[in-house]
């Protein structure tokens, strides 16, 4: 086991990045903002994040972390479940929400070639939005959920070292706040790596082991390394998100002006160039190896149509 003060430093810093994120994220436009994550204020938003770090911090195994991911969703989304993954099956873990009983849960095991939607987040180590259908999440997750074949899901990956060692599957009806589930997502991946490569330390192994699987090739002494680049990643998606989500909602009749006349960035070039500076300050000048995450939220609201943005856009960062 590590250190308590190791986990805790880790934890803290994170959980101060998460505090940052989610505050500047509810603040773009204080009514409408809270109105649409489903917050009653951003005082309350910050509070409960606040209570779910503070649980991750008592964290002392990876199975704890597990737990604590699914239940920590209840805020986020209307039911969640947690798959690990092995290199050609998926295995029920946790679930909360869903009609599935845990000891049927716990023997629910699904190839991955019978679930597109599943095989494609663990390849891209990205999150995945799909339809609920048999043919996207294979028919045993659909049978045993018991949701709507057009019911939309989000899989969240849980990425070790490049490798996704788990996936969070969550649905709701009403509300899913896909960003901070994949910052739960993040934070658990880098308090199980912490707790996991100190585990290996102590026992003279170098494979990282997540919730008991092994993944040859993962080293133990680069555990900090990788949790700092999946952090930055992480708040380097929110923040470009955050951005957009801010533009649409302050300017939302410039970004309909902008779509009508395939001209975005003519209408929103004072905010864009603003967001375009914030991201290359706090992300690009660092890290320079971190993709353009304010490009592709730029392209969303040009409906994926690059033309939409105008000829004059500078194109993207990297």
């Amino acid at each position: 086991m590590p250190e308590n003060s190791e986990i805790s430093q880790f934890l803290h810093s994170r959980f101060s990045e998460v505090i940052e994120e989610i505050g500047a994220r509810v603040s773009q436009d204080q009514d409408q903002a809270v109105a649409a994550a489903g917050y009653k204020s951003r005082r309350a938003a910050i509070e409960e994040i606040n209570q779910i770090m503070r649980r991750l911090r008592q964290c002392r195994s990876t199975e704890e972390v597990a737990a604590w991911l699914v239940d920590s969703t209840s805020s986020f989304c209307g039911c969640a479940a947690l798959f690990e993954v092995t290199p050609n099956m998926l295995r029920g873990v946790r679930a909360r929400g869903f009609a599935v009983t845990q000891e049927n849960l716990d023997r629910l095991e699904i190839p991955l070639d019978s679930a597109p939607a599943f095989s494609h987040c663990v390849q891209e180590r990205d999150t995945v939005v799909a339809i609920g259908a048999g043919s996207e999440i294979s028919p045993e997750v659909f049978v045993a959920h018991g949701h709507r074949p057009d019911e939309k899901v989000y899989l969240c990956p849980i990425v070790i070292e490049e490798k996704t060692a788990a996936i969070l599957y969550a649905t709701g009806d009403e509300f899913v706040d896909g960003a901070a589930l994949e910052l739960l997502s993040q934070a658990a991946a880098s308090a199980a790596q912490i707790l996991s490569s100190a585990g290996a330390q102590t026992s003279g192994s170098d494979l990282v082991k997540i919730e008991g699987i092994e993944m040859p090739g993962i080293q133990a002494p680069r555990a900090n390394t990788a949790i700092l680049r999946q952090a930055r990643e992480a708040r380097a998606r929110w923040q470009a998100r955050a951005a957009v989500a801010g533009i649409h909602l302050r300017r939302k009749e410039a970004v309909e002006r902008g779509r009508r006349q395939r001209d975005i960035y003519s209408a929103l070039r004072t905010e864009i160039d603003a967001a375009r500076g914030a991201y290359t300050q706090d992300f690009l000048a660092v890290s320079p190896v971190i993709a353009d995450y304010l490009h592709r939220e730029l392209l969303k609201l040009a409906h994926d149509d690059p033309s939409v943005l105008g000829p004059d856009y500078p194109g993207s960062l990297v």
